[in-house]
């Protein structure tokens, strides 16, 4: 079955992929184009979307029946001025979704294909695998805050992509073995990137690490006492110590702008970095959490009961609840106010947040319903596709749309800064 996106919000730079460079107030299907730039479309499924300022990428993957091969695609649209698009849109904007093409072979990683990709402001990144050997974690763009984890004096613009490498972190005065390297998860805030690694240290175990480069002034990294107060940001990975529950694992990580959120296997959070919104207050005291995400300012989490949480900025109505609050106000975790009763027969699934807004994807248990999507907080751009461009303080239905006759179903939601995306099938 052909895989269908549609878009809505901030399309200054034609990251929308809908074609032009208007903001769209209503969801529109997004156009992808082949290497003729011919409109495109074959059954590929959506694996992951990844936003930011002004660019996008996404991942798709296609599987051959006859022989189970499966090849999987990176996309991308948008501003690609600082090269986050790789080859794509350097001298102007993509105005719609076209393949990437890394090179890979002439890097001598023609076996490997793309797994998982997050994007800074300016800056993309993206994980290559290949069955049996160590996995690659390549960088592209700006490097404004250290964003390309590279080091410094580089010239941005002179290679396709660059390498972000560990080895140069000793682990119990051991040098840490690359050729082992397998990249568990890899999430970026605006000007800040975590991964969690794996690796082998000298000859007799493997070690699960969490590392982190970028911003860091505000301790979104963890321990600040090594930061050059000129370039308050780590150019390098650096090792993050995540607090309390040393031998609790991570199991998920979410950044905001400046703070970072840690789900633990215990169901547990732990958060490092900046508090000034309350985007972390009492997150610890949860011990039921099956999912985490993180706006700019704010932090969502689902419970193992399906409820929705919200704490941090509600300048925007980026909490989900009617409440009004002075600017000074410290606001708690509480629920979001959905216009229905969350129960295990009806729950919410997943969230994803962007910049100032957030998208719910609700499900219907033992139902022929289809899954709804909700959407709150900043609007400016027309980002909630409801024809409208204020701001939305309580959970308002995007999807199904009362005019879908087509009866298409949402599988996927993904947020960026004033955008949102649906993943629909038919």
């Amino acid at each position: 079955m052909p895989f269908s996106l549609v878009s809505c919000g901030s399309n200054a730079h034609g990251q929308l992929a809908n074609g032009t460079l208007d903001d769209a107030h209503t969801f529109q299907p997004c156009i992808f184009k082949d290497e003729n730039a011919k409109d495109y479309s074959i059954s590929e499924r959506i694996i992951r979307i990844a936003t930011s300022g002004n660019h996008v990428l996404l991942l798709s993957e296609f599987t051959e029946e006859s022989t189970g091969w499966t090849r999987r695609s990176l996309w991308g649209c948008g501003d690609g001025h600082s090269g986050q698009l790789g080859n794509l849109g350097r001298d102007q904007d993509e105005t719609v979704f076209q393949r990437i093409d890394l090179q890979l072979a002439e890097h001598g990683l023609e076996d490997y294909q793309p797994r998982l990709l997050c994007c800074s402001w300016e800056t993309s990144y993206v994980v290559l695998s290949c069955e049996g050997k160590p996995d690659v974690l390549i960088s592209m763009g700006s490097d404004d805050f250290g964003d390309l984890g590279v080091g410094k004096s580089l010239s941005v613009r002179a290679k396709l992509f660059h390498t972000v490498l560990f080895d140069h972190l000793p682990i119990d005065e051991v040098a840490m073995d690359g050729a082992s390297l397998q990249v568990i998860s890899v999430s970026a805030g605006q000007h800040h990137v975590i991964a969690q690694i794996r690796v082998q240290v000298g000859d007799h175990y493997g070690r699960n690490l969490i590392v982190g480069w970028g911003a860091a002034r505000h301790g979104q990294l963890g321990d600040t006492s090594m930061l050059d107060k000129k370039t308050p940001f780590f150019s390098l990975p650096k090792i993050v110590e995540v607090p309390d529950h040393p031998d609790d694992p991570v199991i998920q990580i979410s950044l905001g702008h400046r703070h970072s959120v840690f789900l633990h296997e215990s169901r547990r959070l732990s958060c490092l970095g900046s508090n000034m919104k309350s985007q972390i207050a009492d997150l610890d005291t949860f011990r039921n959490v099956s999912f985490v995400e993180c706006t700019w300012n704010g932090t969502y989490l689902i419970d193992t009961s399906g409820f929705l949480y919200a704490t941090g900025s509600h300048s925007k109505g980026q909490l989900g609840r009617s409440l009004s609050l002075e600017p000074s106000t410290s606001v708690q975790p509480h629920p979001v106010e959905f216009p229905f009763a969350t129960t295990p027969s009806k729950h919410i699934s997943r969230i994803a947040c962007g910049s100032e807004h957030v998208l719910a994807l609700s499900i219907r248990a033992e139902s022929d319903l289809r899954p709804e999507v909700w959407g709150w907080g900043w609007n400016e751009h027309g980002n909630m596709g409801s024809c409208s461009t204020k701001d939305v303080h309580t959970p308002l239905k995007l999807w199904p749309r009362e005019d879908d006759h087509e009866r298409a179903t949402a599988v996927g939601i993904w947020a960026g800064c004033g955008t949102s995306w649906i993943a629909v099938e038919k």
